[in-house]
């Protein structure tokens, strides 16, 4: 049954309304990663979108909502694309790489400002309670796939503990000396990376 003219007019303004939001939120990221949190606010972000910062009022409440939904939001995509390598039909050794990979490909191009954002200090009790929360979460995602892979070649679990920490530390730092117009593709750099942090899940072979 198709729906009724009502009802597609309704799904267009949703559909505007979510489409602004996500630009709204990435442009916040990128501010926030920029300014930290309490350098930036919603007359800055409005300007960039062309906008006045009063207007983000008809989106978020306030500046430590907007934050949050930027950051959930994004760690909400982040591990929808984890996830996914996660659940593929191949070695743990193998997923564990390419979820390395999809890592340093977000942190060099898609989300720039993960990093940042997620281990960004914020003067507010619940949004800094939010953020460890979130960082376990996507931590555990390596962490259990580093632990099977590291079981199955004699690495001790506290060991591959350690390295799976040293991992995210690197990966967190990515952006920080990446450059896209060195002499290494992106996809390139991404899988020398991810075959320097698998290294010691695999023990001495």
């Amino acid at each position: 049954m198709r729906p009724s003219r009502h009802e597609a007019g309704e799904n267009r303004v949703a559909r505007k309304r979510a489409a602004r939001r996500r630009l709204v939120e990435h442009t916040a990221a990128d501010l926030f990663a920029e300014r930290r949190y309490d350098g930036a606010g919603f007359d800055e972000i409005g300007a960039r979108l062309d906008l006045r910062g009063p207007s983000l009022y008809h989106y978020y409440s306030s500046k430590e909502e907007l934050f949050l939904r930027t950051v959930e939001n994004g760690h909400a995509e982040v591990l929808d694309r984890l996830r996914v390598i996660v659940a593929r039909d191949l070695p743990a050794e193998e997923r564990l790489r390419l979820l390395f990979v999809e890592q340093a490909i977000i942190e060099f191009r898609d989300f720039r400002a993960f990093a940042s954002l997620f281990l960004m200090s914020v003067p507010v009790p619940a949004i800094a309670a939010r953020l460890a929360e979130l960082r376990r979460e996507h931590g555990q995602v390596f962490r259990a796939l580093a632990g099977e892979v590291a079981e199955q070649h004699g690495v001790p679990a506290r060991r591959a503990g350690i390295a799976v920490l040293l991992a995210l530390g690197a990966l967190g730092n990515l952006h920080s000396w990446y450059r896209a117009d060195g002499p290494l593709s992106l996809e390139a750099i991404a899988a020398e990376v991810a075959d320097i942090l698998l290294q010691p899940f695999l023990g001495a072979e």
